[in-house]
């Protein structure tokens, strides 16, 4: 297996947070669950072989992907496919950068997968042409980098509020924090939501729920020995029923069940 990351330099970092490409990549099972990430991501995959969604609940096929798709900030997890020697391009956006591209409201994304020539036409097709044709991850990386440059719309200038406001619930992302970023930013709550909603397409609310979540999801998977009630406060809970109920909302398990399933990555767990 090829496993290769690459951070993207300035001004592309703006946007995107991160390349992954792997290469036959070898599982054992045949359906993972993606836990929300706080991210949209472009997926271009380089096997032919479709992918899929999946009813949580059932595991019945739910939709078919293939080519290239994007898929935007999910508000819960979803069960995707997991294919044996699996070949993959994916572009992670940074939590605004998928609106310069695009220049739509990112709530129509919101909680949706959308193949990507909706979006980019068939040039999509043709990047991923060229991805099959580089030789190298580094190649494949530059060419990436260089259509996206291309395409990225300069009309559409980022307020430097949501990176302010963003960086904020980052580092901290407490109770009270989405009214004192209001407050700070010089908006009202009201006019601060619809901006942050356009270009993130979350509420600044349920956002910093997500970060909060993933904040969890990190220190699990630093530490050999988990103290939940330690670790819910630690991350802004309000108690420890708020923390059982967020947990198993976004991961679809109790704490304590969790630790039981098979994962390899950190936003991923094998269901089947």
């Amino acid at each position: 297996m090829l496993l290769r990351f690459h951070k993207p330099s300035f001004p592309l970092a703006q946007h995107v947070e991160l390349f992954t490409y792997y290469k036959d990549l070898v599982q054992k099972h045949t359906i993972e669950r993606l836990m929300p990430d706080g991210a949209a991501h472009l997926i271009i995959e380089l096997d032919d072989i479709p992918k899929f969604t999946f009813h949580n609940e059932t595991l019945e096929v739910k939709d078919k992907y293939s080519g290239a798709w994007i898929s935007g900030m999910q508000k819960e997890f979803i069960s995707i496919s997991a294919e044996v020697h699996s070949s993959m391009f994916v572009i992670r956006f940074t939590p605004t950068g998928v609106y310069p591209f695009l220049g739509i409201p990112m709530t129509e994304l919101s909680d949706q997968v959308f193949d990507a020539e909706l979006f980019f036409g068939s040039s999509i097709r043709s990047l991923r042409d060229l991805l099959l044709e580089a030789t190298s991850p580094e190649a494949k990386f530059q060419l990436a980098s260089n259509w996206l440059t291309e395409r990225l719309s300069h009309k559409q200038s980022l307020n430097p509020v949501l990176n302010f406001a963003i960086n904020r619930l980052t580092a901290n992302p407490t109770l009270d924090q989405v009214k004192t970023l209001s407050e700070r930013t010089g908006y009202s709550q009201k006019q601060f939501i619809h901006l942050f909603k356009k270009h993130v397409g979350l509420t600044p609310k349920y956002y910093q729920r997500i970060i909060r979540f993933n904040k969890v999801l990190e220190e699990v998977e630093r530490s050999n020995e988990i103290n939940w009630t330690a670790l819910s406060q630690q991350c802004g809970f309000y108690d420890q029923a708020h923390f059982i109920r967020e947990f198993q909302k976004f991961s679809g398990f109790n704490p304590t069940e969790f630790l039981r399933t098979d994962r390899e990555y950190k936003n991923y767990v094998v269901v089947a």
